[in-house]
């Protein structure tokens, strides 16, 4: 499938460092991922969507539970991404799957023609949301599911205090608010579902001290280096200081008995009215 091109200013750029990043991602979040699948009750033959899809998103996991008879779209904007995802579902033989690349705010897909419209950690990468949660709920056929999997920046925790997470942190935010993006979306999403009316709007947080050797114990660290650049243009901190207060968070992560807690997760479903 394919749609002209809109833009998104997303959060963290479309280079190859956030590629890498998020070609680990599935697998890192596969099991929550399951679970909230699991709760909207997917059954085979349906037909599902899964806005900004990124290399692979949930393809995989939708794809398993529609079967044969279903179909997944995955919308994604960028087109070496796309690429990406093309080659995933070509390698493991996902012929349920389509792929479109769009704007998820505006996918130009048939409207009220979706069981379940999915996305995860796409309203907290964007500015407007709202607009996203708008063409959510506009693709969802009547009694169709909308649902999120969502971060919140709101809770960070590392402890003990090291002086450099504050300075990179609130750089990021600085970063991010200049960009429209909004870090604490999560706790948003509930009401957002429900302004734009949903109804039986359900939520489930999910918070995790990740260990030393877990791959987002040092996600702070993977964020930062990918929008390092745009960080010294808006003056936000200078190269040099950078490196010293990156070299320093890594240092304190790498201490096992460092608590780390970068953020929140929301996964908030709700059902479209008959």
């Amino acid at each position: 499938m394919s749609r002209s091109r809109s833009h998104i200013d997303y959060l963290l750029g479309c280079g190859s460092d956030e590629k890498v990043r998020l070609q680990k991602q599935p697998s890192e979040l596969a099991a929550d991922s399951s679970r909230f699948l699991d709760h909207l009750g997917i059954r085979p033959g349906q037909r599902t969507v899964d806005l900004g899809c990124g290399p692979q998103g949930i393809l995989d996991l939708l794809s398993e539970r529609v079967g044969s008879n279903g179909t997944v779209v995955g919308v994604e904007q960028d087109e070496s991404t796309l690429e990406l995802a093309r080659k995933f579902i070509a390698e493991h033989r996902l012929q349920n799957v389509e792929l479109l690349q769009g704007n998820a705010k505006a996918t130009g897909l048939p409207r009220a023609s979706f069981d379940v419209v999915h996305a995860r950690l796409l309203l907290v990468n964007v500015p407007q949301p709202q607009q996203v949660v708008g063409e959510m709920v506009a693709l969802a056929r009547p009694g169709g599911v909308v649902a999120s999997h969502e971060a919140d920046w709101g809770v960070s925790i590392c402890a003990p205090p090291s002086q450099a997470w504050d300075r990179l942190l609130s750089a990021f935010k600085a970063y991010s608010n200049s960009m429209g993006i909004d870090l604490f979306v999560g706790r948003k999403i509930s009401q957002m579902f429900r302004e734009a009316g949903l109804r039986d709007v359900q939520i489930t947080p999910l918070i995790y001290a990740y260990p030393l050797g877990n791959s987002r114990r040092g996600i702070l660290c993977d964020l930062l280096e990918n929008v390092r650049d745009r960080l010294v243009m808006q003056g936000l901190l200078t190269d040099i200081e950078f490196k010293k207060e990156l070299t320093e968070l890594e240092r304190h992560l790498a201490d096992a008995a460092t608590l780390v807690i970068p953020h929140l997760f929301f996964q908030v479903w709700g059902r479209k009215p008959e």
